[in-house]
């Protein structure tokens, strides 16, 4: 039986084999340009988490619109799967039953060009974040932007912001290659024009607050007097991790104040009381803010570790409820504490952003309704045994808190406002 089941294996090993070498060499007769490259997907865009990730037998890289098309036109004819793949900083496990794909890798659409008097943005479908921040600086222009610079912007125009209305409310069209079958039309997006904004400030107050563990449910009260009545001008980011870095479990607090430092540093007075292990506030350039949060741990030219595990949860409130936050943190700090190998990499995030602007968007004005979301949750499990009973393990500790925030939201109904799933 042991050797029946061996050579059935390596039946459909040859048989994937013949499958693959026949997409390539298809591929490779569709007539594409020069500048298109075909080859294994290891030596293309990387997806940044790996777990439930789709699987491709090849990855491509068209240098035109035209290549782009024909790609497509082959895959939708022959039933191929098929992802565009822009910033690649993708995480949703549904995509995980997607096998034996093309990935179409938009590498070569990286145009970025910002046009100060009409006050728009144009970028090709593989820009992240970082490759917009000079550009729009030197312009004294603005947009919402992630807090990653190493996302895709395409991928990740799905709203978000804060003294601004979300990215996705600064869309104002979009260069699309569509090619259709007979019962299907599919489009992947080349470029995007955006309108900007001229900047709020010539510099924003940027500051950073290292503190210990058992500081958490302090600073979990300083969020809750602001429920109701956070700054237009002032986003916050809290961190939680084990890091040997900082000394063990500890949580940074990360702020940016859009006006004079005086006023910022009257807002966050209150986080010295904490008695911060460490702390930093500088003004700087709002095209600066990611190089620097966090202590500056990624730099402006960071790159996204990618092709590792990351299994995400998430959750969002609309107040804050102390006894629940508090009890997540004790368990998370313990578990993560406990397992600071097996579990390295993992954070846990409060994106507590003002909301005044992305309320005044029509909820018919997008697909996404839900504006009014106080705090974003992140749980971001970083671990190598994900088929095993660790996986188990986390899966059932996320499931379970979200489960109590939920509870507790203050919406009458679970609502996710929306985070940005790219691919």
């Amino acid at each position: 039986m042991k050797y029946i089941y061996t050579a059935v294996s390596l039946l459909l090993i040859s048989i994937a084999s013949a499958a693959n070498g026949t997409i390539r060499s298809e591929l490779l007769s569709l007539g594409l340009s020069s500048g298109s490259q075909i080859g294994p997907t290891s030596e293309y865009t990387q997806r940044w988490s790996s777990y439930d990730a789709p699987s491709y037998v090849t990855a491509v890289k068209p240098a035109t619109e035209d290549d782009v098309a024909k790609i497509i036109a082959y895959a939708i004819k022959f039933s191929i799967p098929f992802l565009s793949i822009g910033g690649g900083h993708g995480f949703s496990i549904t995509l995980g039953t997607l096998h034996n794909g093309i990935e179409l890798d938009l590498s070569n659409f990286d145009t970025v060009s910002v046009d100060v008097q009409s006050s728009t943005l144009t970028i090709g479908g593989a820009v992240r974040f970082r490759d917009i921040l000079g550009p729009l600086g030197q312009a004294h222009k603005e947009i919402p932007i992630g807090s990653e610079s190493c996302v895709g912007m395409v991928d990740a125009t799905l709203g978000g912001g804060s003294q601004q209305p979300g990215t996705s409310s600064q869309l104002l069209q979009r260069r699309t290659r569509i090619s259709s079958g007979a019962f299907v039309v599919l489009a992947s997006i080349l470029e995007v024009t955006y309108s900007v904004y001229n900047e709020t400030a010539p510099q924003v107050l940027h500051a950073d607050f290292l503190s210990a563990f058992n500081a958490s449910q302090r600073i979990l009260e300083y969020f809750k007097s602001f429920e109701s009545s956070l700054p237009a001008e002032l986003p916050f980011i809290l961190l939680a991790a084990y890091s040997s870095d900082f000394g063990g479990s500890s949580i940074i607090v990360n702020a940016v104040y859009a006006g004079p430092q005086a006023e910022g540093e009257k807002y966050l007075y209150t986080l010295f009381k904490f008695s911060p292990i460490q702390h930093n506030l500088t003004m700087i350039f709002w095209s600066e803010i990611n190089a620097a949060s966090f202590f500056g741990t990624e730099p402006s030219n960071y790159t996204c570790p990618t092709d590792s595990p990351h299994n995400v949860y998430g959750g969002a409130v609309y107040q804050f409820d102390i006894d629940t936050f508090q009890e997540f943190y004790e368990n998370y700090e313990q578990l993560t504490s406990s397992m600071p190998v097996e579990l390295n990499g993992t954070v846990y995030f409060i994106e507590f952003f003002p909301k005044q602007a992305v309320e005044t968007v029509p909820s018919n004005a997008t697909v996404y309704a839900w504006r009014n979301t106080t705090a974003h949750l992140l749980f971001n499990f970083a671990y190598i045994d994900t088929e095993g009973a660790l996986d188990n393990r986390i899966n059932e500790f996320a499931t379970a808190a979200r489960s109590n925030f939920t509870s507790v939201s203050g919406f009458p109904q679970p609502e996710l406002y929306n985070y940005p799933i790219t691919f």
